[in-house]
């Protein structure tokens, strides 16, 4: 294992996208297989409590190529790694001063050298596989954002085939989890990383930056490949207060609607609004 201390603050992204004409993400003639190198991201803040158990799901999760970058964001008390982590060459940890969660994923994205990114919070659990189907299917679609069902979800949600989903989708409700992400890093780089300002949806305006920035394409596969935390009282983010959440989820849907573009999902969700049809996750 890899330690790394920082004190520097990661360097902020723009906050509004810049108006440009999409460029679609080419794969440049690579030839990419389930057996690519993927990095497995993780920020943490305050916690170590579900460190035991990420650490036994981390290391069935990576195969001999991968690596992954744990980011201590500032905890109030600094991570302390298991010695099964500790112990394995394929694992970095990076100890910073509190950033916020865009600002940690860019400094632990930054430090990344493969071209393939997973993002996994640390109460969620990856399910065997996840990692190979994923590099599978970026290998053929180098501009996706993969995502993958969760074993919580609805078995409507859980349907044969990979499928495509539109950004303007994301307008009626957010139906990805983003512990189940992955993608390029050179999709990142297109999009300008994550947001380093807003106080929630940080996620959502990563996705919809990635579509209007950098051309990428949103793809959910068939099969379930991880198992959420799903006690609120154990999520950072469900402490967010509403009247924020509500505030800064405008604030990110407005950034890019023109980019979207208008749509049915446009009209399903004016009419939602103006029927007080509260919004879905995210």
């Amino acid at each position: 294992m890899t330690m790394t201390r920082l004190r520097l603050r990661a360097r902020p992204s723009a906050s509004r996208p810049r108006r440009q004409t999409r460029q679609p993400l080419l794969s440049g003639g690579r030839t990419g297989k389930m057996t690519d190198p993927v990095t497995v991201i993780t920020t943490i803040y305050n916690g170590s409590r579900f460190i035991d158990g990420f650490a036994r799901n981390l290391v069935q999760t990576l195969r001999a190529q991968d690596r992954a970058i744990l980011l201590d964001d500032g905890s109030n008390s600094p991570l302390v790694l298991p010695d099964i982590l500790r112990s394995d060459a394929r694992i970095k940890l990076i100890t910073a001063k509190r950033l916020g969660r865009g600002a940690a994923l860019n400094l632990a994205i930054g430090n990344c050298k493969n071209g393939l990114i997973a993002i996994q919070d640390i109460d969620d659990l990856s399910l065997p596989g996840r990692l190979d189907a994923q590099a599978d299917f970026l290998a053929a679609r180098p501009d996706a954002l993969s995502f993958t069902p969760a074993q919580s979800d609805r078995p409507v949600i859980c349907r044969k085939g990979s499928r495509k989903i539109a950004p303007s989708r994301l307008y009626v409700s957010n139906p990805f989890h983003h512990s189940s992400l992955a993608f390029h890093r050179d999709i990142w780089v297109g999009a300008g990383g994550y947001d380093t300002n807003l106080p929630c949806c940080i996620d959502l305006d990563f996705y919809l930056r990635a579509a209007c920035r950098a051309g990428a394409s949103f793809w959910q596969l068939d099969t379930p490949f991880i198992a959420r935390n799903l006690d609120p009282a154990e999520r950072f983010y469900a402490a967010i207060p509403s009247d924020i959440y509500r505030a800064t989820l405008q604030t990110v849907l407005d950034r890019y609607r023109a980019d979207v573009g208008f749509s049915h999902w446009m009209i399903l969700a004016m009419m939602r609004t103006k029927l007080g049809i509260a919004r879905g996750t995210g």
